[in-house]
């Protein structure tokens, strides 16, 4: 039986904004399959001994990379990178599964789904996302959920190739210094391997609500107010009817 380890990373005002849902509406949809660990910047109490707290300490990379890069948002979608990289390195499973801290559970997987999208030859399964900029084609992944198959003998490939566009600022081919675009980059270095790309059309910005994930979870960047309210009526819900 495959050893499943969830992992998503947050502070505390995005843990009150939105994690606090995402957390319940994980442990009441999916909690029976996996443990959840949380980069819980700044050791922050969870409030619930069901996950397991990782506290911030990401390492010297991350605090070198903190202290060379002067753009904000390059520095805050680091946090979600150095995260992975700390969970890939330290996080003893067979598949690794990230989750945003802004996505709800709305109802449990069915286990052959999940065996499906983490099969033992796939090395990544993510949600393909191509961007067309001023003639230019970029390849990203969607990263508010993915699967790595830390069993697969590409593994170590890709983890160090991760690590070293982070660790030595390894910029060329990408549109932004951010997470979707390095994980994108570190599949297509990764090629030679065998992935799984969830995503039903290759220009959508928000592929999750049109895949074969949609009925089990729900992915939001926008409209928090509104999507927080209707976590907590999902949340509230039993989780076999």
């Amino acid at each position: 039986m495959k050893k499943y380890a969830a992992i998503t990373s947050m502070n505390k005002e995005y843990y009150d904004r939105c994690g606090k849902v995402m957390l319940e509406t994980f442990k009441d949809k999916w909690g029976h399959l996996m443990k959840l660990y949380v980069y819980n910047e700044d050791n922050f109490d969870l409030g619930d001994k069901f996950f397991k707290p990782m506290g911030w300490d990401l390492g010297n990379e991350y605090e070198a990379f903190q202290e060379r890069h002067k753009n904000n948002r390059v520095k805050t979608f680091s946090k979600k990178g150095f995260s992975i990289i700390h969970a890939m390195d330290n996080i003893d499973c067979d598949r690794l599964i990230w989750i945003d801290a802004d996505v709800i559970f709305k109802s449990p997987i069915p286990p052959n789904i999940l065996d499906d999208i983490t099969n033992d030859k796939i090395l990544s399964t993510h949600f393909m996302v191509w961007h067309h900029i001023e003639g230019i084609d970029y390849y990203s992944c969607e990263t508010g959920f993915f699967v790595l198959n830390k069993r697969h003998k590409g593994f170590e490939v890709f983890k160090n190739t991760y690590k070293d566009i982070y660790y030595n600022d390894k910029t060329d081919g990408l549109r932004r210094f951010y997470d979707g675009e390095i994980y994108g980059k570190t599949v297509r270095t990764c090629s030679g391997f065998r992935m799984m790309n969830l995503s039903v059309r290759d220009k959508i910005k928000t592929p999750i609500k049109k895949s074969i994930l949609e009925p089990y979870l729900e992915h939001h960047k926008a409209g928090m107010k509104e999507r927080v309210k209707k976590a907590k009526t999902i949340a509230s819900t039993p989780l076999f009817e």
